[in-house]
């Protein structure tokens, strides 16, 4: 018995040693994975590198609208097309346009043959007058000699004056012939310029990102009916950390990735660094133009940048 009570002391120190062994292992705080993946060079990118992500997007986007309140009549393009400069997209209905340029066309037209008949009456008028002017200098030669008479004389004089007003009339005539010509020339032109509005054409060779309506919809002037984006404009706007920011600059060398081409790489240059960063995010906008765009071209598609860091 006293054997064992000599025993019991050994024993519980044994287990407080063991209990405080335990404590402490759990209290024994391990080391965060960020600081050892920050301790592993090999999964860390080079220090003359950032990443970031960002989305595929096209600078130059323009609205195609009609200039006048219409309706749709046919429409010759849809999303996804790629269009040439100048390529017909709609045709808005003209209503009374056409009987309008019809009509200018017509007035056009007669006050021409107006003024050519009047060309040729002037013409005939000339005519006149050359043989009046020549017919009163002969009867003023042979007035000197007694060979006519006052009277004569008198009536070849008024014949020489009328023949001379009657041309300056029809002279005059032409004139106002030609305004008016101008002016029905005008008109037509106006009508024709209308009805080129109605008609929806693509500025620049694009793609057309949206059609907003279709065929028989009636919308207001300035209403967008097509979206379309240049090709030649694309880049991406990624979002850079502003604690891996400072070394970024205008012209530094970039690699894109694009999600829907895996591990393909697209040489890319940075055009643009926002001055304005993301309160929320707290990260900065960078914009990487691409030396060959990707084909087909989806707007919108994630993309991972990695940006070559220059110092001077």
């Amino acid at each position: 018995m006293a054997c064992c009570d000599k025993r019991k002391p050994v024993l519980a120190g044994v287990v407080i040693l063991v209990t405080v062994a335990f404590v402490a292992s759990l209290m024994k705080t391990p080391e965060p994975k960020t600081a050892q993946a920050a301790n592993n060079p090999q999964t860390q990118p080079s220090s003359n590198q950032v990443n970031g992500v960002g989305t595929l997007e096209a600078k130059e986007v323009i609205t195609i609208s009609p200039k006048n309140a219409s309706t749709i009549g046919t429409v010759y393009a849809d999303e996804g097309d790629h269009v040439a400069k100048g390529a017909r997209l709609a045709q808005m209905e003209l209503s009374e346009l056409s009987g309008t340029k019809t009509q200018n066309s017509a007035i056009v037209e007669k006050s021409r043959a107006q003024m050519a008949a009047q060309k040729a009456t002037i013409e005939d008028m000339k005519a006149k007058k050359v043989l009046a002017d020549a017919t009163l200098a002969r009867y003023k030669n042979l007035s000197k000699g007694g060979f006519v008479t006052q009277a004569e004389l008198d009536t070849v004089q008024a014949s020489a004056k009328s023949a001379n007003a009657a041309l300056i009339s029809a002279q005059e005539a032409l004139k106002l012939s030609e305004h008016e010509i101008q002016r029905a020339v005008g008109s037509l032109d106006s009508v024709n310029a209308t009805i080129r509005d109605y008609s929806l054409r693509s500025p620049i060779d694009g793609i057309i990102l949206s059609r907003e309506a279709e065929a028989g919809s009636t919308i207001a002037a300035g209403t967008p009916v097509f979206k379309i984006a240049n090709p030649k404009s694309v880049w991406v706007r990624a979002y850079i950390d502003e604690r891996q920011s400072a070394g970024l600059k205008v012209g530094q060398a970039a690699i894109v990735t694009l999600r829907s081409t895996g591990d393909q790489k697209y040489p890319g240059i940075v055009r643009r660094i926002g001055v304005v960063s993301d309160r929320i995010t707290e990260e900065r906008v960078v914009y990487i133009t691409l030396d060959t765009p990707p084909e087909p071209l989806y707007l919108g598609e994630q993309a991972e940048v990695q940006i070559t860091l220059t110092h001077d």
